[in-house]
């Protein structure tokens, strides 16, 4: 989890006498604290300072903080603060209103500045959880994708591999006429098992011991 100092909350209200409440009550606490007087105005903070946490009044003018709060959710997505909701409405159905429109908590007007730093640091918490577990992801799909290139790899070598091996299977020669046996157990003469297994041909000569010997130095080949 972040450290105090390290955490930016934004506090989007329309009183000025809460907000200094706020800002010096969280301020206290080492937070980095940031104040916008209406949704308008707490739209380009956001942006701005890419806040951890938003502490949004709901009934304000112009951009309400019903408004900032869908708004701010549905463009940045898993990238969005965690959204807490102050409005004077208690009924259950505003509450679920609002946690429908995207809000995070909910906190009903007047508030305990002491509970409100709970929530706070609850949702501080929260979000820390959800960028470990997006860097987790992360790390395993990276992991993933390497042994996913890793196996594709391995399996090309493996091919290579056999193609090597039959290459460098070894050859029956005999010893006497110098015939080759094929892989069917068949006799033939090297230049046409060379030919069948696809080998570049090759020309007849004499090495100089069988020259100098008149060819019957290692005895004449056999029919």
């Amino acid at each position: 989890m972040k450290a105090p100092s390290e955490t930016r909350l934004l506090v989007v209200e329309d009183d000025p006498f809460l907000s200094r409440i706020l800002e010096k009550r969280f301020g206290a606490e080492g937070y980095q604290v940031f104040l916008a007087a209406d949704g308008r105005a707490g739209m380009k903070a956001i942006v701005q300072h890419e806040p951890d946490v938003v502490i949004s009044d709901w009934m304000m003018p112009e951009v309400d903080g019903l408004e900032l709060c869908q708004s701010v959710k549905t463009g940045l997505r898993e990238a969005a603060p965690y959204f807490i909701l102050l409005t004077a409405k208690g009924d259950v159905s505003d509450k679920l209103v609002a946690l429908d429109s995207g809000a995070d908590d909910y906190v009903t007007k007047p508030c305990d500045p002491v509970e409100l730093l709970a929530r706070v640091r609850a949702g501080i918490r929260i979000v820390g959880l959800a960028q470990s577990l997006r860097r987790t992801v992360a790390n395993l799909r990276a992991v993933n994708s390497e042994l996913e290139m890793a196996r594709q790899s391995g399996g090309d070598r493996a091919r290579e591999d056999a193609a090597a091996g039959i290459s460098r299977g070894s050859v029956h020669v005999c010893a006497s006429c110098h015939r080759v046996r094929s892989e069917a157990g068949d006799w033939m003469p090297c230049e046409e098992f060379l030919r069948v297994r696809g080998e570049s041909p090759i020309s007849q000569d004499a090495c100089a011991d069988c020259r100098e010997s008149g060819g019957k130095k290692f005895g004449s080949a056999a029919a």
